[in-house]
């Protein structure tokens, strides 16, 4: 990481001190001074006194304190990052505050916060790191674009094991190294390019599924999916034919569709995925949980399983009310013969409560962050 003369203050304005080594590492190698606010609680004079280049607003902490430390910032002219994922609906709901308020989201930044997350967002900021949707189709010319994956355990009778992993987007650039999704993604969505993205990422995984199931480790890989492929009417039967081709079983591929997308789906959306399920592949509700959906989408859409939003499963040692929500999820996922996956599960805590009271499936930093392939399958090894 090289220091910037432009980014010396950045104001953390969110409940938890969620950080932790992620910012520690930022701050030694930017030369950082870093601040943590919780829930933006005086943050007019904090932003006088300490006069942050970037705040870090994290959305989960309630609409009302998001709401005012958004506000305050865009008198300040401070950049102004979001912690979440860009569809979660308290993300959604501050952007358009940024936006009624004129101030520009200058980046994502995933929870947990990582090391190499904070140093990308950083890295765009300061200007030492920009992609056009050029720079990125180039980058999947060049196979440059591939997918790391983080480790999903399955429920048994005692305890977890390996069954499969998530596929993740990562650019792998030749003078960057590894960079994270937060720097190009919103650039192909932005200029209706995802499907290339998500097609890489989806003939990546299914040739590794190839590679897995003939060496004897039969994983299942999901996908995230997203409307934008509504375009593609073809899509359903070109993915059919790409599993036949590397002798990977359908039901080995989940995809991933968020909550808030299926909502405002469309009709031609929602054929779609039920011409994905007639293929064999299977299909999850991500991000459920957070009132977007209603019980109308889970009956009208032939999902197969439920992923649990990750601010639910975050507060589950501590928040009577997301055991309550949790336990809620699974008992109707269990009525409707669906299987669940909680996702960022970060404590072995949260995971013997998911193992209790019975989730099909489980990932997070606890059990592995996303690897590379090979150095996946040395993780997994360590829970079969």
């Amino acid at each position: 990481m090289d220091q910037s003369p432009r980014i010396r203050r950045v104001l953390i304005v969110a409940d938890d001190d969620f950080a932790g080594q992620a910012l520690d590492q930022a701050a030694a190698a930017f030369g950082l001074q870093v601040r943590w606010l919780s829930r933006g609680d005086g943050i007019q004079a904090v932003l006088h006194e300490f006069a942050p280049d970037a705040v870090i607003i994290d959305p989960a902490m309630g609409a009302s304190p998001a709401d005012q430390a958004v506000r305050a910032v865009a008198g300040n002219g401070a950049a102004l990052l979001l912690l979440g994922e860009p569809d979660d609906a308290e993300v959604q709901a501050l952007r358009q505050v940024a936006a009624e308020t004129e101030i520009k989201v200058d980046g994502m930044l995933t929870k947990p916060l990582t090391p190499e997350g904070l140093e990308v967002a950083l890295r765009i900021m300061v200007g030492e790191m920009g992609f056009s949707a050029a720079d990125i189709a180039g980058a999947v010319m060049r196979g440059e674009m591939t997918a790391w994956y983080q480790l999903q355990l399955q429920r048994s009778a005692d305890g977890w094991r390996a069954a499969g992993a998530e596929a993740l987007a990562r650019w792998a650039h030749p003078e960057l190294g590894v960079v994270m999704p937060d720097a190009f993604v919103p650039v192909v969505e932005a200029a209706g390019q995802i499907v290339v993205i998500t097609d890489c990422v989806l003939q990546t995984a299914v040739q590794q599924l190839s590679v897995w199931h003939r060496n004897g480790m039969p994983f299942r890989v999901s996908v995230n999916i997203t409307p934008s492929l509504v375009g593609d009417p073809e899509f359903p039967e070109r993915l059919s034919r790409l599993v036949a081709e590397y002798d990977v079983p359908p039901g080995a591929l989940l995809l991933e569709i968020p909550e808030q997308s299926v909502a405002t789906a469309s009709a031609d959306f929602r054929a779609m995925l039920a011409r994905l399920r007639v293929h064999g592949f299977g299909l999850a509700l991500e991000h459920f949980g957070i009132g977007v959906s209603s019980l109308a989408d889970l009956y009208r859409t032939p999902f197969s399983e439920l992923k649990i939003h990750r601010s639910l499963v975050a507060r589950l040692e501590e928040d009577e009310d997301a055991q309550h929500l949790v336990r809620g999820i699974l008992l109707l996922a269990a009525a409707l013969g669906l299987e669940t996956c909680a996702e960022a599960v970060e404590t072995p805590e949260a995971l013997d409560f998911l193992h209790a009271e019975g989730c099909t499936r489980v990932q997070g930093f606890h059990i592995s962050r996303p690897l590379p392939a090979a150095a996946f399958q040395v993780a997994a090894t360590q829970w079969l």
